[in-house]
């Protein structure tokens, strides 16, 4: 009887805080859900319109002024590589040298065969110029046969009249006369032939020689060089490329430009680029080349800017943004730069009306200092939020 009592008391005990933990749930979900609810305090801004200079904005890639693939234009031996990626060339600098042996003699055998030729014409070297074949001693000579003969005959002919020479003396010089005219007329084409194998000769000599020279592979424009594909001991042919060569001073960079603004551009229209790398260094170009037609997928103007790049801090390949002033004015908004939320590629700012976010999606212009101007997405006198904005969302309440 006791024991029972005592186990009544301990269960009556337990009652008050067991009910009291039973009614603390509610609260504290209550409590929940009330924060959840709060209005985020931000800091508003209202936007503003301003008059700015009218830009053409576009993006790209810096491409080199120049690129070539060079290769060898004889096939060799590499026996020495003068560059290596990103070594800087002049024009007409060695970059490679192949195995030149056998063309250094055929150029030996080439200026021998044209020193014989020069000889059999009686030539003094360097006499390149017009030739003639009766000014040769060999034509000269022919010459004289043919007149001593014409002469004998001439002088036969009253002789074999009168009956002083017979008749097989005279065929005889008859015939010497019109030996010695032909011989002549064939010295002359023998000579005439010899001026055109002498000819042949000079251009021989002249291949073999330009085959040494270049057996050395020469850079064909100032540069930079980005690839080096060749080593020494390697086997080149005259289609294999050897060195890319690139040149980087200065850079194009192709723009695309719509069609409502083609009365707006023209050749040598100021350019200003700008890269990632340098985000507040603004390079310098113009307006180079603009296409002769509309490209028929995005009815747009193809142009290409050129730009400076005398520093060489700029590299092909990079992507790139350049502005072009049209010349007008126009109107933007301008809202706080903290107003502005990048996630992903993408600019946001958070609206404020009626107590809540709205989450826009806006083109960026430009910044300038602390301010940002806004192309599209918000209209001045909007009021935006400056600060809380990763804690918004699209109607999530807002208090000032």
């Amino acid at each position: 009887m006791q024991r029972s009592s005592i186990a009544a008391a301990a269960l009556l005990a337990t009652l008050p805080f067991a009910g009291c933990r039973h009614g603390a749930e509610p609260a504290a979900a209550g409590s929940l859900t009330a924060e959840a609810t709060a209005p985020v305090h931000v800091t508003l801004a209202t936007a503003t319109a301003r008059q700015v200079p009218d830009v053409l904005t576009a993006t790209g890639t810096l491409v080199p002024d120049a690129q070539s693939a060079v290769t060898a234009l004889v096939p060799g031996r590499v026996v020495q590589v003068l560059v290596e990626r990103g070594s800087q060339v002049h024009e007409g600098d060695p970059m490679l040298r192949l195995r030149d042996t056998d063309y250094r003699a055929n150029a030996a055998t080439a200026s021998a065969a044209l020193s014989q030729a020069r000889a059999r014409l009686g030539l003094r070297e360097g006499a390149d110029g017009h030739f003639n074949a009766d000014d040769t001693a060999e034509a000269r000579a022919a010459a004289a046969q043919r007149d001593l003969a014409a002469d004998a005959l001439h002088r036969a002919e009253p002789l074999h009249a009168s009956g002083a020479v017979s008749d097989a003396d005279f065929q005889r010089l008859t015939l010497t006369a019109a030996g010695a005219r032909e011989q002549y007329h064939a010295t002359l084409n023998g000579l005439r032939g010899s001026w055109f194998g002498y000819q042949q000769a000079r251009e021989a000599l002249a291949t073999a020689q330009r085959s040494v020279a270049d057996s050395v592979v020469r850079a064909p424009f100032s540069g930079e060089v980005a690839e080096r594909t060749a080593n020494v001991g390697e086997y080149v042919t005259a289609q294999r490329a050897v060195v890319t060569l690139v040149k980087i001073d200065p850079l194009r960079m192709e723009i695309q430009i719509p069609q409502e603004r083609f009365a707006q551009v023209h050749v040598d229209q100021a350019v200003e680029v700008r890269v990632d790398a340098w985000p507040d260094r603004p390079f310098t170009g113009s307006l180079r080349y603009i296409s002769a037609a509309v490209r028929t997928d995005t009815r747009a103007l193809v142009a290409e800017a050129v730009v400076s790049n005398t520093d060489r801090v700029l590299r092909p390949g990079l992507f790139a943004t350049a502005r072009i002033n049209l010349g007008t004015q126009r109107t933007v908004v301008v809202v706080p730069a903290r107003a502005v939320l990048n996630e992903a590629g993408t600019s946001r700012v958070f609206v404020v009306a009626d107590g809540r976010a709205q989450a826009r999606v806006v083109s960026v212009l430009d910044r300038r200092g602390d301010d940002v101007l806004i192309e599209t997405g918000v209209t001045a006198g909007e009021r935006v939020a400056t600060d809380g904005l990763s804690r918004l969302g699209d109607g999530v309440a807002v208090s000032p």
